[in-house]
């Protein structure tokens, strides 16, 4: 048995895709009426699948959200138009990319199992070393950028190995015009990160993947386990300045991005994203997913099943265009507002039903770009994200 979505081989019994986290399509998806009797009597197994997804086609926008305590929630950012190093031996990983001129040495979904994890410190120093024990011929001068965004920024581990120095550099100002003007977003990220996307994957510009089961302790339950939030750029690329200066001015060109889309927004894009699924965090009370157990299990799941349905995210959009009609008295309907920000502001997912956290996203991107001059809609919806930040 294949993976329909990339093409793995698969055991007979698998829900999931080990190595790209698709649902194996021959089993079927569980409904809301069962999922208590699906998760909770396994939620203790070592490394138990617990499932919510899906994804979008051709539009150029995927979601797949998944607690697959293997995989993860990712949202991709869609274009349309050396040696590995040695894994120890207690981890496991499912990137296979051989290394190229526009692929990176670092290995993204390393697992941990059954290591000692008695708090926060000791997940923080757990992704650390897994980020720095990969780094042993990265130049000097991307070290140095990288710890300047680790300390800047209150981020647990950066990778931007084989980036082009001055690029990487220009990766700082966009996180510092962001995290300036939302200080409250400090402390959630754990990754940013060159990937190698699989070929199935080729036009993924970047990614933000919430949820990444990373470590399982070695108690008899498992917890607790640390979770990765992280952002993806993919390094063919990123590596690969021309391709991307190439994708993004076609795509703004054309509407489908924001007007003045540059090869540093695509990160601007994906920390819309991570900002929009904070204020979830706060709408939930969430303080921190870095570790789970049995105290914020019920809560992580929450997030899940929210973040796959976009009930927060469609909550913040109706927000934003009540607050826009009522202060203009503009009669435009609800979808052609989100469409005047961009065609990826409309994505939807295989069912055919809209992503509305591609709207924030899309939104957040626009202001980002454009400041003043960003559609009216992107700046209302900017304006309600701001107000959910603070809990």
């Amino acid at each position: 048995m294949f993976c329909n979505k990339c093409g793995n081989k698969l055991d007979n019994n698998s829900k999931f895709c080990n190595k790209c986290g698709a649902p194996n399509n021959y089993i079927p998806i569980y409904q809301p009426d069962n999922i208590n009797s699906l998760l909770y009597p396994q939620k203790k197994s070592k490394l138990k699948l617990l499932f919510i997804g899906f994804g979008v086609g051709s539009i150029g926008v995927i979601i797949i959200l998944l607690i697959v305590i293997f995989t993860g929630s990712s949202s991709y950012y869609f274009s349309e138009t050396e040696n590995t190093p040695d894994v120890p031996t207690d981890i496991t990983n499912s990137n296979t990319n051989s290394p190229s001129k526009y692929k990176t040495v670092i290995i993204t979904d390393n697992i941990y199992d059954g290591v000692s994890i008695k708090g926060v410190s000791d997940a923080n120093a757990l992704i650390s070393k897994d980020s720095t024990d990969q780094k042993s011929s990265c130049p000097k001068e991307i070290l140095n950028v990288e710890n300047e965004i680790i300390k800047k920024y209150n981020i647990t581990a950066v990778n931007l190995c084989e980036m082009d120095t001055d690029f990487a550099k220009e990766l700082i100002n966009v996180l510092e015009h962001i995290y300036n003007e939302y200080p409250e977003i400090r402390g959630y990220l754990t990754n940013i990160s060159l990937w190698n996307g699989s070929f199935s994957e080729r036009n993924v510009i970047a990614e933000f993947m919430p949820i990444f089961q990373f470590a399982s302790s070695n108690t008899s339950s498992t917890y607790p386990w640390v979770i990765k939030t992280q952002i993806f750029l993919n390094s063919s690329y990123f590596l690969n300045k021309n391709k991307l200066a190439t994708s993004v001015k076609e795509n703004s060109a054309v509407g489908h991005f924001p007007p003045n889309a540059s090869i540093y927004s695509p990160l601007a894009h994906e920390l819309g994203h991570y900002i929009s699924y904070i204020a979830m965090m706060k709408y939930y009370s969430a303080n921190s997913i870095l570790l789970i157990d049995d105290n914020n299990f019920e809560t992580l799941l929450k997030l899940a099943i929210d973040f796959s349905k976009g009930n927060h995210s469609l909550s913040m959009l109706e927000e934003a265009y009540n607050n826009y009609k009522n202060d203009t008295g503009d009669n435009v309907s609800f979808d052609d507002w989100r469409g005047s920000i961009s065609k990826y502001a409309l994505a939807k997912d295989d069912a055919g039903d809209y992503i509305y956290d591609e709207t924030i996203a899309e939104a957040f991107h626009d202001v980002y770009l454009n400041s003043s001059n960003a559609k009216p809609a992107s700046k209302y919806i900017t304006a309600v994200l701001k107000e959910r930040l603070k809990g």
